[in-house]
């Protein structure tokens, strides 16, 4: 299961590739199709299926992205399947984004410098982790609990 599924337009690759070798590097699984798909695999279903899995969707938000069908199918999915989304734009103000993605707090890397965005994205790697790590906990805590409960019956 992926931690990051990275959903963008072809037209945004060499930002997605950035993201990807950013959010690698910090530990994380990431899904990008160009990177993640191997040859000859079904693209459609992989992508989606990576995104019903993935705990994290980044919509690279930019207007490319925003006329492209096939962002849009994949933000409608994670939509419906209520996952936590983080709009990234840099190419237009968030108010100009899609009317769905209104709800959900952008990123605005516009006239940022690489550090500036490396540190953002640390940060909600960070949060990732963190998260994992209190999820692990939880389970484990829980299995043990239900072995306890188990063994008193």
């Amino acid at each position: 299961m992926s931690d990051v599924f990275i959903s963008y337009s072809s037209q945004d690759e060499r930002f997605a590739q950035f993201l990807h070798r950013h959010l690698t590097a910090e530990g994380l699984s990431v899904f990008m199709a160009s990177v993640s798909l191997k040859p000859g695999e079904g693209w459609s279903q992989a992508i989606l299926q990576n995104l019903r899995n993935a705990n994290l969707v980044f919509f690279l938000a930019s207007r490319a992205a925003c006329r492209s069908p096939y962002v849009q199918q994949e933000m409608g999915a994670a939509v419906i399947a209520q996952k936590k989304l983080i709009p990234v734009v840099w190419d237009m103000p968030p108010s100009e984004l899609p009317g769905w993605t209104k709800e959900f707090q952008a990123l605005n890397i516009a006239g940022a410098s690489v550090e500036q965005i490396q540190n953002h994205l640390s940060s909600i790697a960070g949060q990732i982790k963190n998260e994992k790590f209190w999820g692990g906990v939880f389970a484990a805590l829980l299995v043990g609990g239900l072995i306890f409960a188990a063994k008193g019956k």
